[in-house]
């Protein structure tokens, strides 16, 4: 962690008012203890879905790199504590927060009325296009298109419950444990596609470099994930997100990892 001399005004700020914001709960609303117990525990717990792009990856040397990584080291900078990586396999980020495995998730559940009802959503920490791909020879325009093929998805209920939102039944839906067993899906060719993140596209181009990307589903979100029930340590970290926003570093990160900024600014 940098000295507190490094950290920028209206961070000292927060920092400053975090006590206050433990003890003073919304008009109406009792504290729940959620953001007292994590500055007094001084340390934060995310879980991370590690799926080996520039969203989360894993270095040999067990270094955790990526936007969500270093997203969580800003955060925890912010709230003046340390932070604790704990990978999370994919499908499993809600089931695993919900447990109280660890303070807030990173990455793993696309924002939906859907999630919504599962856990507390900060507001936008990523944005990312679903992209579909096809082998060169499969055509595909639209969704339409896609009704005719065996697509394959990454495991996830979020992730389903966003394609399917898009326009595609769920019976169509082929579900892959990873980027890497999708890239060998469309290597094998035939009527199959494939919708991902598009940051993943570049991955799968790696396994199947002849792999066409047809056109985009639009664009999503990942927030945060809290448990149910911690709305004292959502406040807080949407303040912090809104000073990591005005100061120009969540757009820069995205913008470094992603190569676009963005545009979000709340979720639901």
């Amino acid at each position: 962690m940098r000295p507190a001399s490094s950290i920028a005004m209206p961070r000292r700020r927060l920092l400053a008012a975090l006590p206050g914001l433990a003890a003073a709960p919304p008009a109406r609303a009792a504290p729940d203890g959620s953001l007292r117990r994590l500055l007094d525990a001084g340390v934060i717990r995310f879980g991370v879905q590690l799926d080996g792009t520039a969203a989360a990856t894993e270095h040999r040397n067990g270094e955790l790199w990526g936007y969500l990584p270093e997203l969580g080291r800003h955060i925890a900078e912010g709230f003046g504590v340390r932070a604790v990586f704990l990978p999370v396999p994919r499908g499993e980020m809600l089931d695993r927060l919900n447990a109280g495995r660890f303070d807030l998730g990173l990455g793993g559940a696309i924002a939906s009325p859907w999630v919504a009802m599962t856990a507390l959503l900060s507001d936008p920490i990523m944005e990312f296009e679903l992209v579909a791909l096809t082998p060169p020879e499969v055509m595909a325009r639209g969704m339409a298109d896609l009704r005719e093929l065996s697509v394959g998805v990454m495991e996830g209920r979020s992730f389903v419950e966003a394609v399917r939102e898009a326009g595609l039944e769920e019976h169509r839906l082929v579900i892959q444990p990873g980027w890497e067993s999708t890239a060998e899906t469309l290597a094998w060719g035939g009527r199959q596609a494939a919708i991902v993140p598009a940051h993943h596209v570049s991955q799968i181009r790696r396994v199947t470099p002849q792999v066409v990307q047809r056109f985009s589903l639009g664009q999503f979100l990942h927030c945060a994930l809290l448990p149910l029930g911690h709305h004292d340590l959502l406040r807080a970290l949407n303040v912090l997100l809104f000073l990591l926003q005005r100061e120009g570093k969540l757009p820069g990160l995205h913008q470094a990892f992603f190569g676009r900024g963005m545009t979000q600014r709340r979720t639901l």
